[in-house]
């Protein structure tokens, strides 16, 4: 059966990749229900028996205790009459004296029986004769019919819960990669993960942006998301510091950036307040103009229809929305590309080439700044009046013109990606709670009206609820699902030993809506950060939601996304009241989560 299915996907293979695809799903999951009860039965087979071991079990099961008396009284005795002395002395039962109890300590279990899907342990040698599959390897896989039809695709939480269902708080994955994989979603299993991680922790990379950058353009470096070990320290220590440092002093500019946002709004909205279907892109918009305005301290227009580059602002957004829907779908599931260029390869590496043709324009262009000029890189570094944007900073930092192209490219799929669609769940969110969403407004104008109405960083510190907003949106909808480390050493989890080299794959938007450390997981209730220590259950609680990873591997942009939300929610919220009248928007997963539907958000003047 399997070598007939072996050929015909082969023969498959002569289609379009797409078609391929259908074929392959189709011919591989209709085996999978065989496939477990041969499984099952091979198991069973497979398990020694002994007829003595039956015997004694089946008398032990059906053994009476005996009773040694002795009856000495011939009256007929009524089971209904209360029992007298006589009785109780003529029958005489011997006490048993209680045995201590014997300690045994527990040894811990042999990585081979963590429990897990049988029909991938079956398949396990025949992963040589398919294409490969990327490090989100089990996305596709798992969201398709291994669930029998229960589930359906791009639904990032779903298909991962119903396998902790159906196989407890640990499920191993066979997989052809890095030996196999292990799933876990318990904060105390979190934390052990990350206790144990070394100075340069490895996690999984992004495979198809590795591959363009090595094999396309001949790169050196894969990128910083894709880069491990002691080169990403290398990379964090130039990068850190001036980073943080350019979102402190662009709080002003930023602002100004959401300010046209909302000029864009009262713009494109119609007779009922309501804005266009496709929002997101003028989400995307935002973006990327603060994107701009943070690495290269330029606006560029991405929110002004009239500019003049208007058409080159559309060239760039199609290219970043292209990118990501395209990668999405190359890293996903079986990377056929590895054997011959796909059409959506193609698509993706176009996409790519505009995104690093406009980032060496702006790179070429610095370099030729910072060499015509007579200061010195002390000068440069302390000369506050210069205001430089984080791109020559970089430069100043002597880190590689291909280094930075390709860091300034993972900024604008993932991180630019990432910070738009967290902000479309907070929009949402505030618009479905309405109480929520005027308590935010008081907050926000009692800060305000001491600092006559202009937004500072200084102003943001003192909005702790506006933190507790985005932090109960991000606990709900963090912007990657799950976190991924490949173990240092051998660890025990659940009683498992969990061997050195081992896949991890954390669960980590599971992990936050457990309700033992929340409190009615699945309601937005940004007053459970505020009184943290009412919800504080267990020593893990700082596990429990990780919307930006945890530790040395946990996201360079953290800052520059928290701020830029802080000040676009506090803008918008200020001058709109927001609502929103459709079907709830749920999540679907492209690489990271982005909402489901439309984002028709109804923006209602204040005033």
């Amino acid at each position: 059966m399997i070598r007939c299915l072996m050929k015909s996907i082969f023969v498959a293979r002569d289609l379009s990749s797409q078609t391929y695809g259908k074929c392959f799903y189709q011919l591989f999951f209709s085996t999978m229900k065989l496939a477990d009860t041969l499984a099952a039965t091979e198991e069973r087979k497979s398990m020694p028996l002994n007829s003595n071991d039956i015997i004694t079990a089946s008398m032990q099961s059906h053994t009476i205790p005996m009773v040694n008396a002795t009856v000495t009284s011939t009256k007929t005795i009524s089971l209904l009459e209360p029992s007298n002395s006589e009785m109780s002395e003529s029958i005489n039962i011997p006490t048993s004296k209680a045995m201590p109890r014997i300690h045994i300590e527990q040894t811990p279990l042999p990585f081979e029986e963590i429990p897990g899907p049988m029909i991938l342990k079956l398949w396990e040698k025949y992963w040589r004769y398919v294409p490969l599959l990327g490090t989100q390897l089990f996305c596709s896989l798992l969201i398709s019919r291994l669930t029998e039809g229960r589930l359906s695709w791009n639904r990032n939480v779903t298909p991962i819960k119903y396998l902790f269902d159906e196989y407890g708080c640990i499920v191993r994955i066979n997989g052809p990669l890095v030996n196999d994989i292990i799933m876990i979603h318990r904060p105390e299993h979190i934390a052990k993960v990350f206790n144990r991680e070394s100075q340069s922790p490895i996690r999984s990379g992004i495979d198809i942006l590795q591959h363009y950058r090595l094999n396309h353009h001949k790169y050196r470096s894969a990128g910083a998301f894709s880069l491990q070990s002691l080169e990403w320290l290398e990379v964090k220590e130039k990068v850190d510091q001036p980073l943080h440092e350019t979102i402190s002093d662009y709080t002003e500019k930023l602002d100004s950036v959401c300010g046209e946002l909302i000029n864009r709004i009262r713009n494109i909205r119609n007779r009922q307040d309501e804005v266009p279907a496709n929002f997101h892109r003028e989400l995307t918009a935002w973006g990327m103009e603060c994107f701009y305005v943070i690495m290269f301290n330029h606006h560029f227009g991405f929110l002004d229809s009239t500019s003049k580059s208007a058409s080159e602002v559309t060239k760039i957004i199609n290219a970043l929305n292209t990118a990501h829907t395209y990668m999405s779908r190359c890293e996903t599931g079986f990377q056929v590309w590895r054997f011959f260029e796909t059409p959506f390869v193609k698509k993706l590496y176009a996409a790519c080439d505009i995104l690093d043709e406009v980032i060496g324009k702006y790179i070429q262009q610095t370099q030729n700044k910072l060499q015509t000029s007579s200061m010195t890189k002390q000068e440069k570094s302390t000369n506050e009046e210069r205001n430089l944007s984080l791109l020559e900073k970089m430069m100043i930092q002597r880190i590689h013109p291909n280094d930075i192209s390709i860091l300034l490219m993972d900024m604008i799929i993932l991180g630019v990606q990432a910070v738009i669609n967290c902000e479309a769940f907070l929009l949402y969110f505030l618009a479905k709670n309405p109480r929520v969403q005027k308590r935010l407004y008081n907050e926000i104008m009692s800060v305000l009206s001491k600092t006559k109405y202009t937004l500072t960083k200084e102003s943001l510190e003192n909005m702790p609820y506006l933190k507790a907003c985005i932090k109960e949106s991000l606990r709900l909808r963090p912007a990657f699902p799950y976190l991924t480390r490949l173990l240092p050493s051998a660890i025990s989890l659940h009683g498992y030993t969990i061997p050195k080299g081992t896949f991890v794959i954390m669960a980590n938007q599971i992990t936050s809506q457990r309700e033992e450390h929340f409190e009615d997981p699945e309601k937005y209730q940004p007053e459970r950060w505020l009184n943290q220590d009412k919800y504080v259950h267990s020593d893990y609680q700082e596990y429990s939601c990780l919307p930006f990873g945890y530790g040395v591997r946990s996201c360079l942009g953290k800052n520059m996304a928290e701020t830029q939300m802080m000040l676009l929610t506090a803008k918008l919220v200020k001058e709109f009241t927001i609502e929103y009248d459709y079907a709830e928007i749920q999540s679907r997963f492209l690489i990271l989560n982005v909402p489901n539907r439309p984002l028709r958000f109804r923006f209602v003047d204040r005033n």
